[in-house]
């Protein structure tokens, strides 16, 4: 009962949090995404990982010094700072092709890369007043091998959401 009680109380505070940010004013929906990164035991990941199948949750990514990170293919735009962390995951093909998004908790710069080339991106929505989701940004991918590539990210680790648009 005590549980049922902290959990009512703990999503109407949520509730009233989230009706004073910016979070409503994202070019799309993205409350299922910002609840995903919000989670508190989201997996662990590091840099280079592969994924056996496409994450159904946020993960949270450990990265590497912009001196020590690996890519497929180099960032497609360069970071703005000087000290900076990136990294890359491999993620198994999607059941079929489309538009994918990816969501993260902070500012970065995010690649796809499929087949040696990066993927085309459709949109992109990012607030910087919305506490736990910076940007999201949509992919067309194919039904091959992704890679997602974070760059320019100001922590050691960040979270993110990947999966179809809604």
């Amino acid at each position: 009962m005590r549980t049922l009680i902290a959990a009512a109380a703990l999503l109407a505070m949520l509730g009233r949090a989230f009706a004073d940010d910016g979070c409503d004013k994202f070019a799309w929906p993205l409350a299922h995404e910002r609840t995903l990164l919000a989670a508190p035991d989201k997996p662990a990941l590091k840099a280079g990982d592969t994924l056996p199948a496409l994450p159904q949750s946020a993960f949270t990514l450990a990265l590497q010094p912009a001196a020590e990170a690996r890519f497929e293919m180099p960032p497609e735009r360069k970071p703005r700072g000087e000290r900076w962390f990136g990294g890359m995951v491999r993620l198994p093909a999607p059941d079929k092709a489309g538009i994918y998004q990816v969501a993260l908790s902070e500012e970065a710069w995010i690649d796809v890369v499929q087949d040696g080339r990066y993927a085309r991106s459709v949109g992109t929505s990012g607030r910087s007043d919305c506490p736990g989701l910076r940007k999201s940004v949509r992919f067309e991918v194919t039904a091959t091998s992704i890679v997602l590539q974070v760059s320019g990210v100001t922590s050691e680790a960040i979270s993110v959401v990947v999966g179809p648009s809604r």
